[in-house]
């Protein structure tokens, strides 16, 4: 008996610490951020996260989405970990005024549980490239897609069904949203089973979750969210760096930024500022280009834009030069990163407001810096050059003149008598070389 009560008295605490434990685990959600395009970065980083969520037992994982869209091949791994995750992910498009557009689309229909906040929207999930043809008409008027227009779109439509058939959500509108680039409000999300629910903020999210039932692997799972405590899973300061240089626009400005700033040092050595923020600059595109899918034919575009804008100031082309440095120049920027999907484009607005600079930069800064390399020197002893001076004695070797007001050593092959006018032909040292004034 004595035995039996050691066992159960040295049992009891151990389960007691056990249960605890359980419901410990229990009592924690983690929170993951989805802000901006979608970028390998920020895919490996929420990859990463929702794995430790799952090795930290939490309960359920909340993805806060805010995106335009991105890469498909960051998306499909976001979506993979997603699926494959062993408790539920729960994706909000938050705060208001959000958008789950192109690969947030995707994202959204992937997850557990599909949430939005009012003022958002979803959709436009339409694969996009400079090189891809979609809806061109034939000889009848009738829309048409070439073979790897049908390829690209089919293979998105397939994928986003998918998606839908697996979480139960509307089909048909998946199909939509990728073959015609619809888009819905929350509200027309909500009535039409893309969504699950909306919810106002991050308190009635977790409000309208305690008790709601999920689907995970084939098991029911109930959630519970009365007294959980929040884990926010965020980048640190590496992530955060690489990932604001991901981003497309940024790349596009270093890029600019490292031409300029390197061909200004190279046109005008010992300047040091412009070739250091150029270098910089340089550098850091390199470490981008890594992770980012450029185009290099689109860079080369960009290169041959800045060419012809400096050819233009010395080669009378009528404008020619410029133009085609315009046309070059909007094209390789259009084309300079390769994704199907909306998103991760340069904007237009911005691509006209650096083609606007480099003209002023070009046709108004660096024409001003050429017109002074190209004038004569009017300045200290090289302003000298040229002036006509007066002889103070006879020589023939070395002897001294007036010039300016000063008396100057100077230094001439010709025979030189006193008061004969004398031209400064160059400057060596402190001593004047001179010939004698023709025409004096």
């Amino acid at each position: 008996m004595k035995i039996k009560s050691f066992y159960i008295q040295s049992v009891i605490p151990f389960l007691f610490i056990l249960s605890s434990t359980i419901l410990l685990a229990q009592d924690k959600y983690a929170v993951i951020k989805l802000e901006g395009t979608v970028n390998p970065i920020i895919a490996a980083h929420i990859s990463k996260s929702i794995q430790q969520a799952n090795n930290d037992k939490a309960q359920f994982i909340i993805l806060q989405m805010d995106t335009p869209g991105g890469m498909m091949t960051s998306m499909r791994e976001i979506i993979k970990s997603i699926m494959s995750s062993e408790i539920p992910v729960v994706v909000y498009t938050f705060p208001k005024g959000a958008q789950a557009a192109s690969a947030g689309g995707y994202i959204m229909l992937s997850a557990h549980i599909a949430v939005m906040s009012p003022g958002t929207e979803i959709g436009a999930m339409h694969p996009v490239s400079p090189f891809l043809k979609f809806g061109q008409e034939d000889k009848d008027g009738k829309k048409k897609n070439g073979v790897m227009e049908k390829k690209v779109l089919n293979d998105t439509i397939a994928y986003a069904r998918s998606l839908a058939q697996k979480r139960n959500r509307n089909v048909q509108w998946a199909v939509n949203a990728v073959k015609d680039a619809i888009s819905s409000t929350y509200i027309e999300a909500k009535d039409k089973g893309v969504i699950d629910f909306i919810a106002e903020d991050m308190n009635d999210l977790l409000l309208k979750l305690d008790g709601r039932r999920v689907n995970v692997g084939g098991r029911q799972v109930v959630l519970s969210t009365a007294n959980t405590s929040k884990i926010s899973y965020a980048m640190d300061w590496k992530e955060q760096i690489l990932n604001f240089f991901a981003d497309p626009q940024v790349v596009f400005f270093l890029f600019i930024i490292t031409i300029v700033g390197i061909w200004m040092e190279l046109k005008n050595p010992g300047m040091i500022v412009p070739g250091v923020i150029g270098g910089i600059s340089f550098f850091i595109f390199l470490m981008a280009i890594r992770v980012l899918p450029i185009n290099f034919f689109g860079l080369s575009l960009i290169f041959l834009s800045i060419v012809l804008f400096i050819l233009e100031l010395s080669i009378i082309s009528y404008g020619l030069l410029t133009l085609g440095g315009i046309i070059s120049f909007v094209f390789g920027s259009i084309i300079l990163f390769d994704s199907p999907l909306p998103g991760f484009q340069i904007p237009i607005s911005s691509i006209i407001t650096v083609v606007i600079f480099l003209l002023f930069f070009v046709f108004v800064v660096l024409k001003s810096i050429l017109t002074v390399h190209k004038d004569k020197v009017s300045t200290g002893m090289q302003g000298l050059v040229g002036e006509t001076a007066v002889a103070l004695m006879n020589f023939s070797k070395k002897g001294k003149i007036f010039v300016h007001g000063e008396i100057w050593n100077a230094r001439s092959s010709d025979e030189i008598k006193k008061d004969d006018t004398v031209i400064v032909d160059e400057v060596d040292g402190l001593t004047l070389i001179v010939k004698k004034d023709i025409n004096g």
